[in-house]
């Protein structure tokens, strides 16, 4: 598994990323209706994004698919048996060991998501799950843990549940428990996350360093408990959902860290939004989108468009973008659309960039020297891209564990779910309920987007039980024929629709 401690250093100047405590195991931007953000000019995209990649998107179904075989074949070791008979993966190809939650969490909701569940999800999501301190930890017998790694490795272990466990009182009574202890945690620092991590054997914060203070970790704070709401019920789940958005969106300026905080955040503003509590959700969203701020590519590296592309933590050198912020962001913003449909033309242009922007991490891209490890299967993402690195730009390299990503690219998983072709590159199917995991009962909702310049048509057809179909951008109902509606789509304009019973 990746070490945790931020201490040793990729450079003599500069700690690396994945390291972590040694031998622990680990609204605001612009007031927009619905019908004005639907057709967004080129001119008027205030993220910076080009309506339209150079390249086109990725055939995501044939990655995942490779993807999912290579990993799960036992001839690869690379699905491990830990000592206690956990099934679990390394977070890199070059790995040997439990690559925790964090990776462990993104295959089996993957799988879960493409209806081939991991057999043995019980006992392996169990064991990163501690009694002793009543919540989810990265690592099987870890005492501590950093903000932004709590946070995605709880929506990770909430997610498995809601889709495997949502009916077990004991998994859900496991779901209590952690945000339970976690709401204890915030009241705890005053909600201020604004430290590196949290080490529960001694019920402190600690920092190792100034740079890796997490203050974004809030706003991943209000999804998670957003979401064990959704699961348990519980009224102070939805309390502190709403307090942790506060606190998230009371930044003047953008508090970005690591960017699956940002993405959660912009899910649970939308969702909070929806349900009538004053959320600014573009402003959410603008935290992530953000180029100024460097958490967010544009431009070219080497002649090649990485518009979309995501950086690591903030005080990471420039110039540099990570294919697991990359891949983690899109199935969060997906579903927010659903709930504030204004938002859909500004995520969708993110949405095509970054599908055809991730190329780069794939080595069958890029020319063997703009590469650390040509020599690994093709079906593995490199784990870091700079924009320049050894003469050569881009430059796809690794990190600290290896060269190529299991924990980042298991996402592919996901994202093969989310993008569907529907026969023109261009013109994509974007699911918005298939990684929305607070609300499994909503009735199937699609982005549709058009990134060229003159009307295209699409073909909507009605889905078994869903013989309605509802235009959630304008607020009005399709009427199919023969369970078809033949939708036009203007020059860089976005819709929503929404499929009902």
């Amino acid at each position: 598994m990746y070490s945790e401690e931020h201490g040793n250093a990729r450079e003599s100047w500069m700690p690396n990323r994945r390291e972590f405590l040694a031998g622990s195991a680990a609204l605001g931007l612009a007031g927009w209706t619905g019908k004005i953000a639907a057709a967004l000019p080129e001119k008027n995209s205030w993220s910076g994004l080009p309506a339209r990649p150079s390249e086109p998107p990725l055939d995501f179904h044939a990655l995942a698919s490779a993807f999912d075989a290579y990993v799960m074949d036992p001839a690869h070791g690379l699905n491990l048996v830990a000592k206690d008979g956990r099934q679990v993966f390394p977070s890199a190809v070059e790995g040997e060991e439990d690559g925790g939650l964090t990776t462990y969490g993104p295959m089996a909701l993957g799988k879960e998501l493409r209806g081939s569940g991991l057999e043995g999800l019980a006992k392996s999501l169990q064991g990163y799950f501690s009694e002793l301190y009543g919540l989810f930890l990265d690592g099987a017998g870890a005492t501590l843990c950093e903000y932004w790694y709590l946070m995605n490795v709880t929506a990770l272990a909430f997610g498995l549940i809601q889709l495997r466990f949502s009916r077990d009182a004991a998994w859900l009574a496991r779901a209590e428990r952690s945000a339970t202890r976690l709401r204890d945690m915030a009241q705890q620092i005053r909600y201020d996350f604004n430290d590196q991590g949290y080490d529960f054997s001694k019920k402190a914060t600690f920092t190792n360093h100034d740079i890796y203070r997490q203050p974004d970790t809030v706003g991943g704070y209000s999804y998670v408990m957003l979401l064990a709401w959704k699961l348990t019920g519980k009224e102070f789940c939805l309390a502190e959902a709403k307090t942790g958005i506060d606190h998230y969106l009371s930044f003047a300026a953008n508090p970005w860290y690591e960017v699956p905080s940002g993405a959660m955040s912009v899910l649970a503003a939308a969702r909070l939004a929806a349900m009538g509590y004053p959320a600014n959700v573009t402003k959410a969203l603008g935290f992530v989108l953000d180029s100024k701020v460097g958490l967010m590519a544009t431009g070219q590296w080497g002649g090649r468009a990485v518009d979309g592309l995501m950086a690591g933590f903030s005080t990471e050198p420039a110039g540099q973008a990570y294919s697991m912020e990359s891949m983690v962001t899109l199935p969060y913003l997906l579903p927010a659309v659903r709930f504030r449909p204004e938002l859909a033309g500004e995520v969708a242009r993110y949405a095509l960039n970054v599908a055809a922007n991730l190329r780069w991490f794939y080595p069958e891209y890029l020319p063997r020297e703009n590469q650390s490890r040509p020599d690994l299967p093709a079906v593995f993402p490199y784990e870091r891209l700079s924009r320049e690195e050894k003469g050569h730009s881009p430059y796809a390299t690794g990190d600290f564990a290896g060269h190529r990503s299991i924990y980042g690219g298991a996402y592919v998983l996901w994202l093969d779910e989310v993008i569907q072709p529907q026969g023109d590159p261009w013109l994509l199917r974007w699911d918005l309920s298939k990684t929305n995991f607070l609300d499994r009962d909503l009735p199937p909702a699609f982005l549709y987007y058009n990134p060229l310049p003159a009307e295209r048509t699409v073909t909507i057809e009605t889905i078994k039980g869903q013989s309605q179909i509802h235009d959630l951008t304008l607020d009005r109902r399709l009427h199919p024929r023969a369970g078809k509606v033949e939708l036009k789509l203007q020059p860089f304009e976005a819709r929503v629709i929404e499929m009902r019973a």
